[in-house]
């Protein structure tokens, strides 16, 4: 990460014209380490401050949040003593990562207090500290207690402020000794000279080539071209990345760029959380009924020799008179298999017992045929069902992953730790393309979605394409198939072919035919339909080609 105290610099320059004179109204702790504070000055804003060990940074936030309950404790202090509060000033210690709240509020008897709120972002000992008129803690979020650090960190002790000898590169006349004196050779040794100044910053400085003198330094330190990177590693600063290759985004103001990379970084985050737990769940259902459709397959050939069972029995009657009571077995000629067949034996029963127990044997082998079929083909379409899943969570973001999680939730293939919310976090929509005739072409990434344009949006007239024999997307061609053409043909076919887990495959058969011929299988999931006068076309899947289509 990027935020030091050039950063905070900026961030403290932006609040200073929104946040001054504004109220505290509300104070939220949405999680372990991170706070939103609602202020109201000629505006509504919301303060992020986050004083975690990952993720630390302080910033403006239009993002829309889930709010606890129950607060925490030191939320409940921070309520008690600062909502309410008027924002009267914000400072920075130095150049560093520490900011300053001075506010002030009524107390019982109606008179001002003043009181502050500060943030110091310095990496794993981050923390937010309230503090009355006389510096003295009213309390903080992370406790240290004496003589376990330098400075302690309790309610009733005295806030004691980091200090940092290195120079303040926003003070020229300072800044402009320490080139003179000092000598600047790499981006570790700018780093010791300056205060704030993190690794991102000192890099760019190192890599321009006019980094010899105090006045690169000043452009960059006082540069306001906010980007970040969307390479692996994310990092930001307040001016150009000029330092890597990759993709960046730049922004006008630095609170927007915090707001839009951690919104980003906490997506993916959710992202690539949500998709491990589905693909968990998904492969433990794909592999219990593989097992399962194994176990019935040898249950069911086991069974198709219930008749074995039958010519024992009969055997045992046609034979009574040779079999001497507490014989173990019989050996008896089977003319309609014409062999020898050898009969196991319960010495302490009867003839008859024994061949009724042999009648009794078949008539449940052949009873349970039919059920155990079903069985099979059950658990063969949740296999397939799953199989499906599978390949659809590889390519879905993640809304598309949450519409599949409460798709899962509401079989009941997936457990729900609490009440689903009405609505999703960002609704999911189906993809839209339009080809070169103008036709727009609806694409389902997930069963919903497929149920959602094949039942729903689709007209009755309308062309449906899907992938032949395997899971892949419902594509809908929204025209005719009298007045289709060739091109909407290949290009709905395309998509259809891209869209499917033969994506990879050469020569894809692909079916077509009017919605109004496509049914629901009754018992079976909506995702499975069957239908009729399907035309096919064999098609190459070419990821080039459905990048050129205009997407909606």
């Amino acid at each position: 990460m990027s935020f030091d105290g050039v950063f905070m610099h900026h961030i403290i320059d932006e609040l200073k014209q929104t946040l001054i004179e504004g109220r505290i109204t509300k104070i939220y702790q949405l999680s372990d380490f991170s706070f939103l504070f609602t202020i109201r000055g000629k505006q509504k804003h919301q303060l992020l401050i986050s004083p975690s060990k990952q993720n630390t940074r302080m910033h403006l936030t239009k993002a829309t949040y889930q709010k606890p309950m129950q607060p925490p404790l030191f939320c409940m202090i921070l309520r008690k003593h600062i909502e309410g509060a008027r924002v009267d000033a914000i400072t920075q210690q130095g150049n560093d990562r520490i900011a300053f709240f001075e506010l002030s509020s009524k107390d019982e008897l109606g008179d001002f207090v003043k009181k502050t709120l500060i943030f110091e972002a310095v990496g794993k000992d981050a923390n937010l500290v309230l503090t009355d008129h006389n510096n003295i803690i009213i309390d903080c979020l992370n406790h240290t207690h004496p003589f376990e650090d330098k400075r302690t960190m309790i309610p009733g002790a005295r806030y004691e402020p980091l200090t940092d000898t290195r120079t303040n590169p926003f003070d020229n006349t300072k800044a402009k000794d320490i080139f003179q004196t000092h000598v600047l050779d790499s981006p570790t040794s700018l780093m010791h000279a300056f205060e704030g100044i993190g690794p991102t910053l000192a890099k760019i400085w190192f890599n321009r080539q006019e980094r010899s003198d105090f006045q690169s330094l000043n452009t960059i330190i006082h540069d306001q071209t906010f980007q970040y990177s969307k390479d692996k590693h994310t990092i930001f600063a307040n001016t150009a990345l000029s330092h890597i290759d990759g993709k960046t985004v730049t922004f006008d103001n630095a609170n927007t760029m915090l707001d839009q990379l951690f919104i980003n970084m906490e997506d993916k985050n959710k992202t690539e959380q949500l998709y491990k737990t589905l693909e968990k769940n998904i492969k433990q259902h794909i592999k219990k009924h593989t097992h399962k459709i194994e176990k019935l397959s040898q249950s069911l050939d086991k069974n198709k020799h219930a008749k074995d069972n039958r010519i024992k029995g009969d055997l045992l009657l046609a034979n009574q008179h040779q079999i001497k009571r507490g014989s173990r077995h019989i050996e008896a000629f089977d003319y309609e298999q014409n062999k020898p067949v050898m009969i196991p034996l319960d010495p302490t029963l009867t003839v008859v017992e024994n061949a009724n127990r042999y009648f009794k044997a078949y008539k449940k082998q052949k009873k349970s045929i039919p059920h155990i079929k079903q069985q099979i083909i059950r658990s063969k379409n949740e296999r397939t069902y799953f199989t499906m899943l599978e390949d659809q969570i590889k390519h879905a973001d993640l809304s598309d992953l949450e519409e599949i999680k409460l798709e899962l939730q509401q079989y009941g293939y997936l457990k729900q730790r609490q009440k689903p919310s009405k609505k999703l976090s960002k609704k999911a929509k189906h993809l839209t393309f339009t080809d070169e005739d103008g036709i727009t072409i609806l694409v389902g990434k997930n069963n919903t979605q497929n149920a959602e344009i094949t039942h729903k949006i689709a007209a009755y007239n309308h062309v449906w394409f899907h992938v032949q024999g395997f899971a892949g997307s419902h594509v809908v061609a929204q025209t005719t198939l009298d007045s289709i053409s060739e091109t909407t043909i290949r290009t709905a076919a395309q998509l259809a072919a891209y869209y499917s887990k033969m994506r990879h495959s050469s020569s894809v058969p692909v079916d077509y035919t009017e919605v109004r011929h496509i049914k629901k299988i009754p018992g079976q999931k909506p995702c499975f339909v069957t239908f009729t006068h399907q035309k096919t076309i064999y098609i190459d899947p070419d990821e080039t080609f459905i990048k050129t289509l205009k997407h909606q």
